[in-house]
C-alpha cells in the first residue's frame, strides 16, 4: 500500500488527527478475498480484478471507507461523513530546477 494523500481530521473540532488516503493494487480488492469460514488470507484467483481507472483501489485511514476508484471518490465520501471536514494537505510537487 502506498499513502498517497494526507490530511487533518480535529476531533470536536480541536484535537487533530492524521487521516491516509492509500492505494493498492486491485487485485487485491476484499471482493476476491477468499470466505472459506477459515479466514485463511488468501484470495479467490477465480473471482474478477475489479475494473479501475488506473489499476489501483482507493481506501481511507483510520476510518474504514470501503474501497473507492480514486482519491476524489474518497475525499468525496470523508466530506459526506457526520464527522467531517477533513482538511487535505495539498500535494507534494517535485521542482526539478
Amino acid at each position: 500500500m502506498k499513502v498517497v494523500a494526507v490530511g487533518t481530521w480535529y476531533y470536536d473540532g480541536l484535537i487533530p488527527h492524521r487521516v491516509e488516503i492509500y492505494s493498492f493494487p486491485a487485485r487485491f480488492s476484499a471482493s476476491r478475498f477468499a470466505e472459506d469460514g477459515e479466514n485463511t488470507g488468501e484470495y479467490d484467483e477465480s473471482q474478477p480484478v475489479p475494473d479501475t481507472l488506473d489499476g489501483y483501489l482507493y481506501a481511507c485511514s483510520p476510518f474504514f471507507s470501503g474501497e473507492h476508484l480514486s482519491i476524489e471518490a474518497v475525499k468525496a465520501w470523508a466530506a459526506a461523513q457526520p464527522w467531517a471536514p477533513v482538511a487535505w494537505d495539498e500535494p507534494e510537487t517535485t521542482n526539478s530546477n
